[in-house]
């Protein structure tokens, strides 16, 4: 075909950056998907990530160009996230990254991406790593844990309370979630004894011993499932009664399966709407391409969120225009400075990765459903 019949999107630009031709934008997503305790969390925010991508590609692309996703795994460990991220960039020769997440492995990843200068969407870990400092290359989206502590400490000094304990594993995203709780309790003017606990030594009858002997009215939680079920149950066989919350990284189909009835009246903060709801604009829309796209897949709080990932990367692609280069799609994602989701908004700007500031509480009831 000669160069003149070709579309004016396709004839825009000659293809230089990496990732980049007439006819594709190439984008890298790494996630842990083979890890026992995150894997399944990885699959629910690759499919919300996946039916956007979808929905776009179906339309036409963006400037004439289909976007195709690279998957790599790096099984939560920070060793692999460094083969595989440079895999991704050197080998794949991804345009940008999306979806990586994991307390040990994302300093890795935006190290990575930082100083080959490839943009990555969608960062997040525990400890908040994206944000502090603000990184140009690095877009987080969900709100921070300490935003999500500090939502639940309120809420739970406005009903009245006043004795906290925080309940955290030794393991994992354990001390960097307990971290956040102390300092929203600081912020609060309030103080909680500490209690942790090794997932693979500490007998849980001790741990539930020692939270009895605490007196709790609110025992803030940064605990992996399983473990936690184990001194969840023996908690209440003792006679506790204190009310347990605990952050969104805590996977409500976990809980659910570790503790069945047990679970009801856990209190979970979450970072992005409820994905049920039909109030939302862009929860309805989360539904409605899954029903298309991956009809057999439940929708899920961590597939609302791989979905709004997608959506900042289309809008960045989309302002970015034909003449896609990173520095580019770097200016389009800062020109985002109070972007409409669809009742949710992101932010970003020059030196400003706010992302997104949702948090809502909601609660585990006995029948398997969620009270807002």
């Amino acid at each position: 075909m000669s160069p003149l019949l070709l579309p004016v999107a396709a004839r825009a630009q000659p293809v230089e950056e990496n990732g980049v031709t007439r006819a594709t934008v190439t984008v890298g997503r790494l996630t842990p998907r083979s890890s026992k305790l995150f894997g399944a969390m990885a699959r629910q925010r690759a499919d919300g990530a996946d039916v956007c991508i979808a929905n776009v590609n179906a339309k036409g692309g963006i400037a004439g160009r289909s976007i195709v996703v690279k998957d790599r795994d790096d099984g939560y460990s920070a060793e692999q996230a460094q083969a595989e991220v440079t895999t991704l960039i050197e080998s794949d020769k991804v345009f940008a990254l999306m979806g990586a997440f994991g307390t040990p492995t994302l300093p890795t990843v935006m190290k990575a991406t930082e100083s080959r200068g490839v943009p990555l969407i969608g960062a997040m870990n525990v400890a908040d790593d994206a944000r502090r400092p603000p990184r140009r290359y690095v877009f987080p989206v969900r709100a921070s844990s300490f935003a999500e502590a500090v939502a639940t400490v309120k809420h739970q000094s406005t009903i009245g309370v006043k004795r906290f304990v925080v309940l955290s594993c030794k393991e994992s995203f354990g001390p960097v979630g307990a971290a956040a709780y102390v300092a929203a309790l600081n912020q609060a003017s309030l103080t909680a004894p500490e209690i942790t606990f090794s997932v693979a030594s500490d007998d849980p009858k001790l741990v539930a011993k020692r939270l009895i002997e605490a007196q709790p009215e609110a025992i803030l939680l940064s605990v992996l499932p399983k473990p936690f079920a184990a001194i969840a149950r023996e908690y209440l066989a003792q006679g506790g009664k204190a009310v347990m919350l605990g952050l969104s990284t805590i996977r409500i189909d976990d809980l659910r399966a570790e503790l069945g009835p047990l679970a009801a009246g856990i209190v979970l903060s979450q970072a992005v709407p409820s994905p049920f709801t039909a109030t939302s604009a862009l929860s309805n829309e989360y539904r409605r391409l899954m029903s298309i796209h991956k009809p057999a897949v439940e929708a899920s709080y961590f597939g609302l969120e791989g979905f709004i990932e997608a959506k900042i990367l289309v809008e960045g692609l989309k302002r970015a225009g034909a003449r896609l280069t990173r520095e580019q799609f770097v200016s389009a994602l800062e020109s985002m400075t109070d972007h409409d989701l669809g009742g949710l908004f992101v932010r970003y700007g020059k030196g400003i990765r706010t992302g997104v500031t949702f948090v809502e509480l909601i609660m585990l009831k006995a029948d398997g459903s969620i009270l807002r």
